[in-house]
């Protein structure tokens, strides 16, 4: 039950750069990518593949896929 409520808080997950979905750390389905010292976590193959092409474009928020 603690590991629920710590995945609740937002501990367990981060936010996916591209489309802003929450996805789990521990089990990302889209993998992750590490960019100047900084991992990422993705939804899906597509937000990482979109993120690897753009990654200032994606940390600065310029760009954002809409989901």
């Amino acid at each position: 039950m603690a590991s629920w409520i710590a995945n609740m808080m937002g501990r367990g997950t981060a936010t996916d750069p591209v489309c802003g979905m929450h996805v789990s750390k521990k089990n990302p389905r889209g993998g992750t990518h590490e960019h100047e010292g900084k991992t990422y976590y993705f939804c899906g193959p597509g937000c990482r593949a979109e993120f690897q092409e753009d990654p200032q474009g994606y940390r600065s928020g310029r760009k954002r896929m809409e989901m």
